[in-house]
């Protein structure tokens, strides 16, 4: 009779004030993520699990110190706070403590908007950019244009919006409907701001800071630095002040934001303007730029989601010649890979390890019973690894002579592929060996990060006095002013794998 009363006043209790020892949304956060750690990753869908919890409790996740970095301004989640969020868990902590080192894939899990991308065009208007379309051309710059804006009007029709870029950011003026039939699309631009210059701190500060959510802006610009305050200085002092520029303007936004630079070349009829203002007539192809800038969730969806296949097929844009991409992506710090121990392209004898067996690992990154080929006594080891994330071209991720190896077996990488594997592994890496060593040891595979890219630096001139058609004034300074922002701390590599033998 004692423990029904006491039932029932505990249940009339804890209906009245609520359910007793009821936990809190940032609590339940913390239990999820400790859950997701408990086989030492978080993978694809364990992320996606975390940012719908986090979508549901987004109010009063946002109005809790500990979690409000985690909603951004517009209602998104912040990628960047989350896996730091991950990082401070109380599982991760002690699970690197221990010498584990918990893997979290955050950005390889699918975008959390399902929204159609909006597409923002910048178009520079200074007198520079209007010979790219004169009456004697052949077109291909207004065709380039076109392409992007159509393919991206099939998706989310009647969206678009145009902008003028130069000292100032205007709005067109213009739909879609009426820029494409404009015969010189410089007409209208030409009247909206100054067109003497242009204040790149002013346009890319402006773009970062208004794309947000599903929003995608494109700049068509030469990528010319020219300001007018820095009249008088040498051509080097303005390159200084160009690239210390647009480290500035990126900082705040390099964990948020990404940019795909392309490089793509148009008939040019009319004065060219040097460095100096300088003035020359000329006419034939020159370079031109198209920067792409979004979120970075933004961008993994223009990459990946099958509705923009044929969007991102940049290479087949009149006049593409070449891309760069900057942006920062933890699972292309972190890579996942994994041995393929039953690959016909091994060579030698070797097996998982049964730590990894007992452990049901995910990935192979042990192996032991090593021996070295019966007939030439070589040792190679295939590897499949997942650089879906990198943005690299594809010509940089499969060039063998870019990735080096360390280790007492002297191993270097032989071939390089595209593979389509478990996990979504990208590519197979095969290093290889001619007098493998003995005992315990590891190799450890990074792939070098270098900038510039060749094709930056063979189009960067620092003297515009006689222009042609592949370079463009000071490409490389302006640039590494926005690597500076992405890879602060001078990375010299891209991800770092390392495998046991024994």
């Amino acid at each position: 009779m004692i423990c029904t009363r006491f039932c029932s006043l505990l249940l009339l209790v804890t209906t009245t004030i609520g359910f007793v020892g009821c936990s809190s949304s940032t609590d339940q956060l913390d239990d999820k993520i400790s859950d997701a750690l408990d086989d030492n990753t978080i993978d694809v869908a364990e992320a996606d699990a975390l940012r719908t919890f986090i979508g549901q409790e987004s109010k009063v996740l946002g109005k809790d110190k500990k979690t409000a970095a985690l909603i951004t301004p517009d209602g998104e989640i912040d990628e960047s706070a989350l896996l730091a969020y991950v990082k401070r868990n109380r599982t991760y902590r002690k699970l690197a403590k221990d010498g584990k080192n918990p893997t979290v894939n955050l950005s390889g899990a699918a975008a959390t908007s399902s929204k159609p991308l909006r597409l923002k065009l910048y178009l520079e208007a200074s007198a520079s950019m209007f010979p790219y379309d004169a009456p004697g051309g052949n077109g291909s710059f207004k065709r380039a244009l076109n392409d992007v804006l159509t393919q991206f009007d099939a998706v989310n029709p009647n969206q678009g919006k145009l902008y003028v870029v130069n000292t100032e950011v205007n709005d067109l003026g213009l739909s879609l409907s009426q820029f494409f039939k404009e015969k010189n699309i410089f007409t209208v631009a030409k009247t909206k701001g100054k067109t003497t210059s242009t204040d790149f701190e002013k346009i890319f500060g402006d773009i970062l800071q208004n794309t947000s959510g599903d929003e995608l802006s494109v700049l068509v610009s030469d990528l010319i630095y020219s300001d007018p305050s820095l009249t008088g200085m040498s051509a080097q002092k303005t390159l200084d002040a160009a690239s210390s520029l647009l480290t500035t303007v990126f900082n705040p936004y390099a964990s948020t934001h990404s940019m795909l630079v392309i490089k793509l070349k148009a008939d040019f009829d009319g004065t060219y303007y040097s460095w100096n203002n300088a003035k020359k007539k000329y006419s034939g192809e020159r370079p031109y730029y198209l920067c792409l800038i979004g979120r970075n969730e933004t961008m993994q969806r223009l990459y990946q989601d099958a509705t923009y296949q044929t969007i991102r097929r940049f290479d087949q844009l009149p006049g593409y010649s070449d891309s760069w991409f900057f942006g920062r992506d933890d699972k292309a710090i972190t890579p996942f890979y994994s041995i393929l121990v039953n690959d016909p392209s091994r060579k030698g004898r070797f097996k998982r390890s049964n730590e990894e067996i007992r452990s049901h690992a995910k990935a192979v990154h042990e192996l032991t019973d090593v021996q070295p080929d019966v007939t030439d006594k070589s040792l190679a080891i295939p590897i499949a690894v997942d650089l879906s994330a990198l943005r690299l071209p594809a010509s940089l991720l499969t060039d063998a002579s870019q990735y080096v190896v360390e280790g007492k077996d002297n191993f270097r990488v032989t071939s390089v592929q595209t593979y389509s594997g478990a996990n979504g592994t990208t590519h197979k890496l095969l290093i290889s060996t001619a007098k493998p060593a003995r005992g315990e040891r590891s190799a450890t595979i990074r792939l070098r990060r270098q900038f510039p890219p060749r094709w930056i630096a063979n189009t960067t001139t620092t003297n515009d006095a006689s222009p042609d058609a592949n370079t463009t004034f000071g490409l490389e300074n302006l640039l590494e002013g926005v690597e500076r922002a992405y890879n602060p701390n001078n990375q010299t590599e891209y991800f770092t794998l390392k495998i046991k033998i024994e």
